[in-house]
């Protein structure tokens, strides 16, 4: 079997590969919809370029060599409007577009009928560059900002590669008389270099790619994991652990925290009186509102049903009141729109200060659930600290 009929089938195994990944990740998966579309049609477009390259290379008509050169750069702008979706970037359709035209425009215009073969590839592959260019630019910082630097670094590296393959190929279509390298090898060894090396950044940008866009649905899946669905806050699972850790900072390092308890009053009147939906919006309401008001260092987590958590990290007995009556007053001077209704709400809050290196996180919180059905039993929307156990009921509890 010849060197052509590899590449051709290594063109086109990869290419139908790359784009069935992007189909499934976009049609059944459901992974960035969108930008998986463009991703699909810049593959299915560099494959189809390439193919030709190298089905027609000893070719001389100009029609399958003008249209290698357009697929490519329609390639390169659904590369980069791929890119430009998933990270929801400025869009840019219309210099696409001048692109496009401009390179497209004069293969076709000029070129092809002149029969300038050299100069309207050249055109394609130079348009391609400058896309290539302005993807690299543009998508380095919200790549780091999202990735970390590692990963904005190859895929800027791999667009520099492959601005350097098309400005390159182009130049040397217009200029053949200037002296290259391997200006001694054979033509057929150069080409088949220049596809093979196009196959390689096609894959490996097809896999860095893959990569972020992996990255991204497990970082959300990590979030959902450990946030409430409705408000946005940690759940349970979440604040226990970071409890946990609080407890060991406290039995190791003698480093007190406070913990706060808090349940919406009379949350049950309003589901009955206006219904789930103005429940729901009642708790993103009040848990806006704490987040609102807590420090940076805080974490408000929603507990369950009604109820919320404040972990106080570093916090004694003095400034975690000062913290309750804080929230407990952001909270009642909340007015929720609901219709033509305007939802007033209060919160009963038990406050319990862990600065007890013996006490366990079990008892920590039935000392605050103990304080909050105080605050609650004596009229509701008010701040009750937690009593110590005493030495006889803590062997009890």
């Amino acid at each position: 079997m010849q060197a052509t009929h590899f590449l051709i089938i290594f063109i086109l195994v990869t290419h139908t590969l790359n784009s069935g990944m992007w189909w499934v990740a976009g049609s059944w998966m459901g992974l960035s919809r969108r930008a998986s579309k463009h991703w699909m049609l810049s593959n299915l477009c560099y494959g189809t370029g390439l193919l030709l390259t190298v089905l027609y290379a000893k070719d001389p008509d100009l029609v399958q060599w003008m249209l290698a050169g357009m697929m490519v750069v329609v390639g390169a702008v659904s590369q980069h409007r791929g890119m430009q979706t998933f990270l929801k970037l400025p869009d840019t359709r219309f210099e696409h577009a001048a692109l496009m035209l401009a390179g497209i425009g004069f293969a076709l215009v000029v070129a092809l009928p002149m029969a300038w073969r050299e100069a309207g590839l050249a055109a394609c592959f130079g348009a391609t560059a400058l896309v290539m260019t302005h993807l690299a630019t543009e998508c380095f910082a919200p790549l780091k900002t999202e990735f970390g630097p590692q990963t904005a670094w190859v895929h800027t590296v791999l667009m520099a590669l492959a601005v350097c393959t098309f400005a390159g190929t182009a130049a040397g279509l217009l200029f053949p008389e200037w002296p290259r390298p391997w200006s001694q090898v054979a033509s057929e060894v150069v080409h088949s270099w220049l596809v093979m090396g196009s196959l390689t950044l096609s894959i490996l940008s097809s896999f860095v790619v893959g990569y972020i866009v992996v990255m991204r649905l497990v970082r959300r899946l990590e979030h959902l994991s450990h946030h409430d669905g409705l408000t946005g806050l940690l759940n349970r699972r979440a604040v226990e652990a970071m409890l946990d850790r609080e407890v060991q900072r406290l039995q190791r390092f003698g480093q007190p925290f406070s913990l706060l308890l808090i349940d919406i009053d009379h949350f049950k009147r309003i589901n009955d009186r206006l219904g789930h939906a103005a429940g729901d919006a009642v708790l993103a309401a009040v848990a806006a509102a704490l987040k609102e008001e807590a420090r940076e260092v805080d974490r408000v987590a929603r507990f369950g049903g009604e109820e919320f958590c404040v972990v106080l990290p570093h916090t004694d007995r003095e400034g975690a009141l000062h913290a309750a009556e804080r929230l407990r007053s952001a909270v009642e001077g909340l007015r929720v729109p609901w219709g033509e209704d305007l939802v007033t709400v209060t919160i009963s809050t038990g406050l319990a200060c862990a600065d007890d290196q013996s006490e366990s996180l079990s008892l920590l919180l039935k000392r605050a659930d103990m304080a909050l059905y105080e605050a609650k039993g004596a009229g509701r929307n008010r701040v009750v600290l937690a009593t110590p156990f005493e030495a006889g009921a803590l062997a009890t509890a």
